[in-house]
């Protein structure tokens, strides 16, 4: 097998995990509680994650069109990813230096609705927007008949593979969970795994696995979000693909770090790997003599004939309730994204970003790019099977990737790691 240069002590993050949801869940109470204390200021803050520098033109020509147009100023503060949602973002609210617009992401949003946090912008939203916005994208960031967040991007997640590696082993892309096994068996070398599925035990590796538990039959809670549905053998037998795929060793047993971007795929290391989007954007431009290999297609299902299904995520823009500026912010917040002319929401998926738009009219008035590799594949193929990211609490987001790393790593059995699941679920729910 490959060596694995990046590890990471199993405990060590699990304990890591715990405690971080410990501090998230004390800050937000924390901020709650404050509401609506902000502190009078004379600009609207706008925080987003560290983004690629030639990213930064997208933000630095939209603040300066709106400075140029408005007397309240706005300000952006970028931070390093690793760090912006859980300690830099949430720190920053409940010590009374908020944003009033920030980036949230779908792991992160619940909690901000559920707690206050966030306003609701329904009254603010042009109904052209509306209109335009597809119905799934506004379902994902609804609660309770409040839209608390614009969306801006669709991530599907896919199958990467190495063309010219399938094709010296004689390989079929597979369609089924048996081929996806024995594919990466038979491309699994001394110098190589199979395939790379994220192993960290955090929201992006629940992200990534969402699919493989729909497409099973299985549900992390039941439809009224009163009880656990993942007790079943549907759950059991996705949690046992991952859990093979690491204990036999085709999989790469670590992340790099940086799961959705891995590194071992476009220099060789693997020959299939399960991720977004983003991936054609990111190779094309850190590894251009890759493209003419790569190829992509929707995840196996289960069996032949099975519905096949995605996730996509996607940030989105929310307004922090606490805000001095609520008008503006919302406004700052909205037209960033959904302003009538639609060419901006353009440019963040066409030309920064590999990302398809939730606005209908961005595909519509852009079908020849769509119509090239890759976008064509996940326009037509990928993204109509897709469902939203589901956002939940931490206690039950955990619960999600501690039945993923018992499996794959502690030995546990996928009918035992479902029942404890369940009984954490419960436990939490009961609470509510």
């Amino acid at each position: 097998m490959p060596v694995d240069v990046y590890q990471t002590p199993m405990e060590e993050s699990k304990m890591k995990q715990y405690w971080r949801l410990i501090t998230v869940a004390l800050l937000v109470a924390l901020l709650a509680a404050a509401l609506p204390s902000a502190v009078a200021q004379d600009v609207l803050k706008f925080w987003t994650f560290e983004y690629a520098e030639d990213v930064d033109p997208f933000f630095e020509e939209y603040i300066a069109e709106w400075n140029a147009t408005h007397e309240l100023q706005v300000e952006r503060q970028e931070f390093p990813w690793a760090q912006y949602t859980g300690e830099i973002l949430t720190t920053g609210i409940a010590t009374g230096e908020a944003p009033d617009v920030f980036f949230i992401s779908p792991g992160d949003w619940r909690r901000y609705a559920e707690s206050g946090l966030a306003l609701p912008l329904e009254d603010y939203m042009p109904q052209y927007l509306l209109d335009d916005l597809l119905p799934a994208s506004v379902e994902a960031v609804t609660l309770n008949g409040h839209i608390y967040s614009v969306p801006f991007e669709m991530e599907p997640v896919a199958l990467w593979y190495n063309k010219a590696m399938l094709a010296e082993a004689g390989l079929e892309v597979p369609k089924t969970w048996d081929e996806l096994v024995a594919a990466a068996k038979q491309l699994t070398t001394p110098e190589r795994y199979g395939i790379l599925i994220p192993t960290n035990p955090d929201y992006y590796e629940n992200f990534v696995f969402y699919p493989f538990l729909w497409m099973a039959g299985g549900e992390v809670v039941n439809e009224d979000f009163t009880a656990a549905a993942v007790n079943t053998p549907e759950a059991a037998r996705a949690l046992d693909l991952w859990g093979t795929l690491i204990r036999e060793g085709y999989a790469a047993p670590t992340s790099t770090g940086s799961d959705p971007v891995d590194e071992r795929f476009p220099t060789g290391q693997a020959a299939m790997f399960v991720s977004g989007y983003w991936v054609y954007g990111w190779i094309n431009s850190n590894y251009p003599e890759f493209v003419a290999d790569l190829g992509v297609a929707p995840i196996p299902a289960p069996d032949e004939g099975d519905e096949l299904k995605t996730v996509y995520g996607g940030w989105t823009v929310m307004v922090y309730a606490g805000t001095q500026h609520p008008a503006e912010a919302a406004e700052f917040a909205i037209n960033m994204f959904g302003a009538e002319d639609n060419s901006r929401a353009a440019a963040w998926g066409i030309q920064y970003n590999t990302k398809l738009s939730p606005r209908q009219s961005v595909v519509a008035d852009n079908a020849e790019f769509y119509e090239n590799f890759p976008h064509n594949v996940f326009a037509n193929e990928i993204f109509p099977t897709a469902r939203p990211e589901p956002s939940y609490p931490p206690e039950i987001a955990q619960s999600v990737w501690e039945a993923l790393q018992d499996v794959m790593f502690n030995n546990v059995s996928p009918e035992d790691a479902v029942a404890a699941w369940a009984e954490k679920i419960d436990a939490y729910l009961a609470t509510r």
